[in-house]
Order: structure tokens, then C-alpha cells, then sequence
């Protein structure tokens, strides 16, 4: 217990730290902003694309978005669209039918949560040991426990962003779109971003563990940013370049190593890949946090 005890004082330090700086409330600002802006903007669009199907159709223009797409997005184009777009039916099978403003919050927040991490926590654990501050803090507890601390700390401020950004996307889907203020869009949005956070684990997780390799923190984020374009390129390659022999062969091997491998386990609606996705993410994250702990572990301060 007092493990855990030394654990929770360090991530809630993570807390007021981010607000003594305020380098950290900037971004999670930034991060609700853009999805606010992104939400904005795409029912906008698809206002305008309202506007000249009624006008094609000789249909009666509404003020508000989301009147004639509310029978489009139901039609059997859009769901074949749906079916390109995702290329995994057990996945199209349990999204069909969801509402194209969910799908497009869902959408933003995944596609943006590895930068999210990054800027948000990427420097945190190399910041402490460029400025010599976790000298004073591994007096009182172990290298470990500060080490997950920061992890938990930084975890839990990530997950109140995402949650920031759904309420802010729901707010100006209700305001702009008709029919969106049903109670089953404001939950499925915030449905949305638990996935999402979960999802950021494994991002997290590595890049905390980058962190713990320098004592730079600008270093610390060119590391993860590059993280994440490697992990990128490596899914890639697994979609694209993947064959039956040859060294491509062994590129699927990869794909247990790389977060976006395991994310389209959280598109889906049943139970079991549901908690298989989770505890692959989890278990991920906390893997690439360890190994840059491994070096941190024998390192002198």
C-alpha cells in the first residue's frame, strides 16, 4: 500500500505541475479547441452538401445541417462507402448504422491522440532529469515508483483532455445539427474518447520510455514524434507490403509491436476484442515505458 500511496502522490504532483507551468493546460486547451473547430467545420461541410442536394432535388432548405443527410447517411451508398473506408467488416458491421457525427469525432480523436501524447508528456520524465529535480524526489521514493507515477499522472491528465474535446464536439453538434441532442450521442461521444485514452496507452507508454533516454526535453519530443512516424510506416508497410514469402513474410511479426495494430480493436461494439484491445494497449505501453526505465534503472544522476 504504500507503494501505491507514493505512486498516487507523484501523478497527482503531474496535476499541479501542469497547473504551476501551464505548458501543459495550453495544449489540452489547444487539443478541445481543435476538436470544437473540427466538429465546426465538418458539419459545415456537410451543411453545404445539404444545401445543394436540396437544391438539386428541389427539397425544402433547412438552417440547420443534418436534415436531408439524416436519410443519406442510412442509404446504401453511404453505407458501401463505409464498407471501403474501414476494410474490416466484423468493424463495419458493428460502426453501420452509428451516426456520421459520432464516426467523425471517433475519427479525430484517434487520428490525433499520438501527437496529443507526445506534446503533452513526451518531455516530462527528461525535464526532471535535465533539471536535476528527480534527485530530490528518489530520496523519498523509488526510481520505479516515480517513473509509473509520471506515467499514471500523465495518463489520467489525457484522458480529461479527450473527455474535454468530446463534451466540446457534442456542444456544437447540438447547437448545429438537427435531431444531435439525443442523450445516446452525447454518450456514444464520450464512449469515444474512453476508447481513445485507452488507445493512448501504448503511445504514452513509449514515449515516456524515450524519455527516460536524454536529459533533454526538446530532444525527448523529436524522439517521440518520431516514434510515432516510424510506427506509422511500419503499419504501412504491414497493409501494403506484407507477402507469403520472403523477409516480407515477417513483417506481421511487427504488428504485435505497433499500436495502430491493435486499434481497430476498439471499434468494435462486442465484449472480447473490446478487453483484448485494452489489455494488448496496456500492456504495450507499459512494456515501452519499462524499457526506458531498464536504462534509467542504472543510470547515474
Amino acid at each position: 500500500m504504500s507503494a501505491l500511496r507514493q505512486v498516487w502522490r507523484v501523478a497527482s504532483y503531474e496535476w499541479f505541475d501542469a497547473l504551476r507551468s501551464r505548458r501543459a493546460l495550453v495544449v489540452l486547451l489547444i487539443y478541445m479547441a481543435a476538436a470544437v473547430c473540427n466538429m465546426y467545420w465538418s458539419i459545415s461541410f456537410l451543411h453545404k452538401v445539404e444545401t445543394k442536394l436540396a437544391s438539386a432535388l428541389l427539397l425544402q432548405e433547412s438552417s440547420r445541417a443534418g436534415v436531408v443527410s439524416t436519410a443519406l447517411w442510412k442509404s446504401e451508398k453511404y453505407q458501401e462507402l463505409m464498407r471501403a473506408m474501414v476494410n474490416n467488416d466484423e468493424v463495419y458491421r458493428d460502426i453501420s448504422g452509428k451516426h456520421p457525427v459520432e464516426l467523425i469525432y471517433a475519427w479525430f480523436a484517434f487520428f490525433y491522440t499520438p501527437l496529443l501524447v507526445v506534446l503533452v508528456a513526451g518531455s516530462r520524465i527528461a525535464e526532471d532529469l535535465g533539471s536535476g529535480a528527480v534527485r530530490y524526489v528518489i530520496f523519498r521514493t523509488s526510481r520505479a515508483t516515480w517513473s509509473v507515477g509520471k506515467f499514471l499522472g500523465q495518463a489520467l491528465m489525457i484522458g480529461f483532455a479527450l473527455l474535454l474535446s468530446g463534451v466540446g464536439a457534442y456542444l456544437v453538434a447540438k447547437v448545429r445539427l438537427s435531431g444531435s441532442g439525443a442523450p445516446d450521442l452525447f454518450l456514444n461521444m464520450a464512449q469515444w474518447s474512453l476508447r481513445a485514452w485507452v488507445f493512448s496507452f501504448a503511445y504514452l507508454g513509449l514515449a515516456m520510455g524515450l524519455s527516460h533516454l536524454t536529459k533533454s526535453a526538446s530532444k525527448a519530443t523529436a524522439l517521440g514524434i518520431l516514434a510515432i512516424t516510424v510506427c506509422f510506416i511500419v503499419t504501412v508497410l504491414l497493409r501494403y507490403f506484407t507477402a507469403e514469402t520472403g523477409w516480407r513474410s515477417y513483417l506481421p511479426y511487427l504488428g504485435v509491436l505497433v499500436p495502430e495494430e491493435h486499434k481497430m480493436y476498439l471499434w468494435r461494439s462486442a465484449l472480447a476484442p473490446l478487453v483484448s484491445g485494452t489489455v494488448y494497449l496496456v500492456t504495450l505501453g507499459f512494456c515501452y515505458l519499462l524499457c526506458g526505465y531498464a536504462r534509467f534503472r542504472k543510470q547515474d544522476l
